[in-house]
């Protein structure tokens, strides 16, 4: 996900974050810089306080564990994007419609982007082997990415029930993680990959509206 224009709601105060402080900013940041550029078997408290330009101390000042850490992250994910939904939402036209189709459209050219890419790659296998067996770590960022797409869904089909609005959310987002790793294949096919992008935008509004046929 593309992330220069997502930070506006109040993020969550994590375990052993002082509020108010620059320098927890900082060393989040630091943190996704250093998971972009050097991968997830890099990222070590060590390193992103090498990175952020403090002591070890400094880190663990701020988050006290690595998961601390990675828990102020996906925080930091979730707010970026959720800022970017808001600006979207509030730019786009009174048409509903045009409202998600917008939402959308920022999400496939997000991970089009080979910032948005990386970072999530390596997301996924920082997450997957502190996770170990519980995997909570991963459900809380997929938990994010529902709720937000689930606001974006009910606002444009109001009268849905909110446990369908979230279902449909749910496949939605399957469908757009998905995408970060099958547009790859086709790379090389900038025609073809154009149709898919399309059939992609597509795809999503019948999703969101429930137009997918439903098997039961």
């Amino acid at each position: 996900m593309q992330v220069k224009t997502k930070r506006a709601a109040r993020p969550r105060i994590q375990p052993g974050r002082r509020p108010g402080n620059d320098t927890a900013a900082r060393i989040v940041l630091a943190a996704r810089e250093l998971l972009m550029t050097e991968g997830y078997a890099q990222f070590s408290m060590r390193n992103v306080a090498a990175r952020a330009g403090l002591h070890l101390a400094n880190v663990q000042y701020y988050y006290k564990t690595r998961e601390d850490l990675v828990k102020a992250l996906l925080d930091d994910t979730g707010e970026r994007y959720r800022s970017s939904y808001e600006t979207l939402r509030a730019n786009a036209p009174a048409d509903r419609e045009a409202r998600f189709k917008a939402v959308v459209e920022f999400n496939l050219k997000d991970i089009a982007t080979t910032e948005t890419r990386r970072y999530f790659i390596q997301l996924w296998a920082l997450l997957t082997e502190i996770d170990g067996r519980a995997g909570h770590l991963m459900h809380d960022l997929y938990a994010i990415d529902i709720q937000q797409l689930s606001d974006c869904i009910a606002d444009l089909v109001p009268e849905t029930d909110g446990a369908e609005v979230r279902r449909r959310a749910s496949i939605l987002a399957a469908m757009i993680e998905g995408m970060v790793v099958v547009r790859g294949a086709h790379s090389r096919n900038p025609a073809e990959l154009k149709k898919l992008m399309a059939r992609a935008q597509g795809m999503a509004m019948q999703i969101a509206l429930g137009l997918v046929p439903d098997v039961n």
